[in-house]
């Protein structure tokens, strides 16, 4: 007669045991895995960042100054009744080519730059076509303008992660913006180095090449999915100029504290995305700086030293200010 074998097999007490180990694996492995491809979409941002901050070097080399912030025309009319004050809002007949598209053969994107017509607008939101070819290209997705780190970078989407930096300072006061709408939401600089119809040159950085802010990373730019109508803007987007609703769309200037509104959608970012710069980044966010360097910039930064730093020749001494 034969006798019956046992066989051994998990209790539930020691399968329970296994599940809850491999658990505590989990919970402890994932967030280093998260980690690890944050710090990889890091690097792709800071890499951006610095291919943009090369392309804007070689197209100084070729023109002798940097790109302009963005391309704007006035009526004859329009030109001779010119200040300091109204240039955001008064008599733009033509608004035309932004940093981003001028510097497209610079980051080896010669092809796309060529179907651009620089003779024609360009679009400035998407309420505000422009004409051909530039309306059609306007939805265009551009990967080397976006940072792999915002969710809202697709490859469906227009946005750019990247925004010239036109100057900064507080609204009222020394260095107060001299143009803005909206009741001083929507803010164009000038003391920047990169800034409506600027020509600066790397002479006229007296502040400093290594000091003074190019462009700045930002989560801010308007996309599609942040209102109910769609409006939005894009890389692309030239300079939004000549109504109560004027903003610089390309652009920022260093007014708020980095990353001090949250994300869009709502908020309509339309109204703050001129004043601050920001990222998905823990902390703060990237900026190119003006002598092709790259600098992770802390959100807690003293909010002096980092409107002076956006100022391209205020004469300061920025070190003074650090603790």
């Amino acid at each position: 007669m034969k006798t019956l074998q046992r066989i051994r097999g998990f209790t539930l007490v020691e399968l329970l045991v296994v599940i809850a180990i491999i658990g505590i694996l989990v919970g402890l492995l994932l967030p280093a895995v998260q980690a690890a491809r944050e710090a990889a979409r890091r690097m792709q941002c800071s890499n951006n960042v610095k291919q943009i901050g090369l392309a804007f070097h070689n197209y100084e080399s070729a023109f002798k100054s940097f790109a302009p912030g963005g391309i704007v025309s006035y009526s004859p009319a329009a030109q001779a009744a010119l200040t300091n004050a109204n240039f955001c809002t008064t008599g733009s007949d033509r608004t035309q080519a932004p940093w981003s598209v001028l510097i497209l053969p610079f980051l080896e994107e010669t092809n796309l730059y060529n179907r651009f017509d620089f003779s024609r607008t360009f679009t400035g939101s998407s309420n505000i076509p422009g004409q051909s070819p530039n309306r059609e290209l306007f939805p265009l997705n551009m990967k080397k303008y976006q940072c792999p780190s915002d969710p809202d970078s697709q490859s469906t989407v227009n946005n750019s992660n990247y925004l010239g930096v036109q100057g900064g300072g507080p609204l009222t006061g020394v260095g107060s913006a001299p143009c803005s709408t909206q009741a001083g939401q929507r803010v164009f600089f000038k003391n920047g180095v990169v800034y409506v119809n600027s020509k600066t040159t790397i002479g006229s950085i007296s502040d400093g090449t290594t000091n003074t802010f190019l462009v700045g990373e930002s989560r801010y730019m308007p996309t599609p999915r942040m209102r109910a109508d769609g409006f939005h803007a894009g890389w692309a987007s030239s300079i939004k100029a000549d109504n109560a609703f004027a903003v610089p769309t390309v652009l920022a200037g260093a007014v708020l504290s980095i990353n001090a509104q949250p994300r869009c959608g709502p908020p309509d970012c339309f109204q703050f995305v001129s004043r601050l710069f920001g990222s998905m980044h823990t902390g703060g966010c990237m900026f190119g700086l003006s002598d092709g360097s790259v600098q992770f910039i802390s959100q807690n930064i003293d909010i002096n030293t980092y409107r002076l730093l956006s100022i391209r020749d205020d004469g300061q001494v920025v070190g003074s200010f650090l603790d």
